[in-house]
């Protein structure tokens, strides 16, 4: 479970380490134009940052982690899925003061805005759409007459559902889904090898799962109740382990 999590964080941090290479120093103080237009985007941003914020291992479960490794290890990936989802969430909404906003009509009657700026020779595209259920927004990258697509997604319009590609020059991607039905909060990350691991938390009582899956296939997951007691089981062995 911790090695295939990490190998996609890894991924993702990579990723962005490209874009903040292109956008060097030019990019400090950045601030948000337009306020008006991406003010109520910006809330459900907040909305899904405090929903993810709120996620926490059950008081008992932080105590059974003191002593056993698999109680230890699923607080461990609770955190980490959520410093993921933390940090990868709006930091492409801010925008330069000098950046130049184009709109056109699309082909299905929707507004796109985009914003434009350059910073050591590669060019930016922040472009935001909308229909009536969500907003849209990708984050295009030009160098040497190149133009690709590096960060695409859409938040609804109620908040309660948000997604995020990062696309890599080889055809390779990292996609991060966030879903909150009632008190049930569904969050994944998967890869274009079909390697995911998955969330599923519930609010009322800190009760939840965490399961890996490679090429599809389930290998590992966690389970855990309200009152902190769970088990890890390894599918591909068939061993489960309990805790306390």
């Amino acid at each position: 479970m911790n090695t295939k999590f990490k190998s996609i964080g890894t991924m993702i941090m990579i990723a962005l380490a490209l874009v903040f290479q292109s956008c060097g120093n030019d990019d400090d103080g950045l601030v948000i134009e337009n306020e008006n237009q991406l003010e109520n985007l910006q809330e459900r941003f907040g909305q899904y940052e405090e929903s993810i914020g709120n996620i926490e291992a059950p008081d008992a479960m932080e105590g059974y982690a003191q002593d056993n490794v698999y109680a230890s290890n699923a607080v461990w990936t609770i955190a980490s899925l959520q410093v993921q989802a933390l940090t990868y969430s709006s930091i492409f909404l801010s925008i330069p003061t000098d950046a130049e906003q184009q709109s056109v009509v699309g082909k299905n009657g929707s507004m796109a805005d985009t914003w434009v700026w350059s910073a050591g020779g590669v060019t930016l595209y922040y472009t935001v759409t909308s229909d009536a259920a969500f907003d849209y927004f990708t984050y295009d990258i030009e160098e040497g007459g190149v133009r690709r697509t590096f960060y695409e997604g859409r938040i609804s319009k109620d908040g309660n559902f948000y997604e995020v590609r990062f696309n890599g020059e080889d055809g390779s991607f990292i996609l991060m889904t966030y879903r909150k039905t009632g008190s049930v909060i569904t969050f994944t990350i998967e890869d274009h090898n079909n390697d995911k691991i998955e969330m599923i938390y519930n609010e009322t009582d800190r009760s939840g799962s965490i399961k890996a899956f490679e090429a599809g296939v389930l290998t590992e997951s966690f389970v855990w109740s309200g009152d902190g007691t769970g088990v890890y089981t390894n599918h591909v062995t068939g061993e489960t382990f309990s805790w306390p």
